[in-house]
């Protein structure tokens, strides 16, 4: 079971949002307490890096928008960061305004502090709590939304991770009142504050809310997703579940201008096992077991711009259904030493790529290389696999055979190089069902 907070009664009153004011009004109704309890919990020992490269201590100031990029909150002086201090129940809930910054100390074991805010639109909410960094201090992070029919606290989101490790949650929230609350579930600190901010993102992916491994989405085989990173705290997470042990390529291509995200791969107990940097491919021999996949960023956003993550089965082999080439060079011939595809100046490959099981090989990288005699020159030609496994690719201006072969065909004398056409898939050497080329350089008239 996870750790969760468990509200027992209403709230009585009707949430009022204004100024900001540290002392509960003396009229205001009373509100009973909400008992917040943590039951014993069931995850596992994990080591995850922090949710964000971003510091909330470097804060924004009052009239910023948190959503416009990482660099501009970064760049944020700490002047306005508030402090409250009366909030340890929902009924003095301290109201904050969203995309600002703000901080508070939990000063007793058990303690809790509860925040309040509006929204007048729809929009994805996402919470970011940067807590105390102590091995004896573990905070976790709830979000609810206040019914106003029944006045209740309801539709619970939280943040459940480890002692010095930032909570994260989101959810897609309809205009209302919500409440965010700060519980301690192992120590406190009452010299060292913790940080929080509630940032609104207006456009996001349909995958969201997946921003915590609580909420990622269920995967079971090779997939692709298309999403955005929509605000500097926006994390994308996968549960990814391998039932037999397999090579998969995993790809990460993400085309937003001056953005850099990256995919952090962690096993079922959330220990990280690796990191996929943007625009690049590898190949990974993944175990029986879960596997989790989060996206983020490390250098602003672009919530418009989609990236693309991929976890596809790795590439084993390639079946050549096509080389064309010149006009009255190309086709498929023998010149006495096999049946091969003729080529001279360029070449169009086309294929499909299958994994070790004879399942096609979708969203891979293949690489087309062949290597001439003269000069020993490589060339290659780089290009995905659809969702099919199919494939094409071509080769220009390849330099002029040397002609160390000859063939008799009754009119003229051929002459022609035999060279390798080779494929690869992320450095891996494929099979193929064609390995070599007839290079053709020129030919001598001589009929008999």
């Amino acid at each position: 079971m996870f750790k969760r907070l468990l509200l027992a009664v209403s709230l009585l009153v009707t949430a009022v949002f204004g100024g900001f004011s540290f002392t509960p009004s003396a009229n205001a109704q009373a509100i009973p307490e909400v008992s917040l309890t943590t039951s014993s919990t069931q995850l596992p020992s994990f080591d995850i890096p922090e949710s964000s490269k971003l510091d909330l201590t470097e804060a924004l100031p009052a009239s910023s928008d948190i959503s416009s990029s990482t660099q501009s909150l970064q760049q944020r002086s700490l002047d306005s960061v508030t402090q409250a201090v009366y909030n340890t129940d929902p009924g003095n809930a301290y109201t904050i305004n969203t995309g600002q910054v703000y901080f508070d100390y939990i000063d007793q074991a058990g303690g809790q502090k509860w925040f309040n805010f509006q929204t007048t639109a729809p929009s994805k909410l996402t919470a970011f709590l940067q807590t105390v960094q102590s091995a004896a201090v573990d905070y976790d992070l709830h979000l609810f939304r206040l019914d106003l029919d029944t006045l209740q606290l309801v539709e619970e989101y939280y943040s459940v991770y480890g002692p010095q490790m930032d909570e994260q949650v989101s959810r897609i929230a309809p205009a209302g009142i919500y409440y965010l609350a700060v519980n301690t579930v192992a120590g406190y600190d009452a010299s060292n504050p913790f940080y929080f901010t509630v940032v609104q993102s207006s456009v996001y992916d349909s995958a969201e809310p997946d921003d915590n491994y609580v909420y990622a989405k269920a995967k079971t085989s090779a997939f692709t997703v298309s999403q955005t990173i929509d605000n500097a705290f926006d994390e994308d997470w996968i549960k990814f579940t391998v039932s037999t042990a397999k090579q998969y390529t995993i790809s990460f291509n993400n085309p937003a201008a001056g953005t850099n995200y990256q995919v952090n791969i962690y096993n079922q107990n959330l220990n990280q096992l690796a990191t996929i940097n943007q625009n690049t491919s590898g190949t990974y021999n993944m175990s029986a077991g879960t596997y989790y996949f989060r996206v983020l960023s490390t250098s602003s956003f672009n919530a418009s711009q989609p990236y693309t993550f991929s976890v596809s089965n790795a590439a084993a082999a390639v079946t050549v259904s096509n080389i064309t080439s010149d006009p009255n060079v190309s086709g498929y011939m023998t010149y006495g030493y096999g049946n091969k595809y003729r080529i001279q100046n360029y070449i169009t490959v086309t294929g499909s790529a299958r994994d070790s099981s004879g399942n096609a090989a979708a969203n891979v990288p293949i690489t087309v290389s062949i290597r001439t005699v003269l000069n020993n020159l490589l060339y290659t030609a780089t290009t995905t696999t659809n969702s099919s496994g199919g494939f094409t690719a071509s080769i220009s201006s390849i330099q002029p055979g040397v002609g160390l072969y000859g063939y008799d065909n009754w009119v003229s004398y051929h002459y022609f190089d035999i060279i390798p056409i080779q494929f690869s898939s992320n450095n891996a050497v494929l099979s193929s069902n064609e390995t070599t080329l007839y290079h053709f350089a020129y030919q001598i008239y001589q009929p008999h």
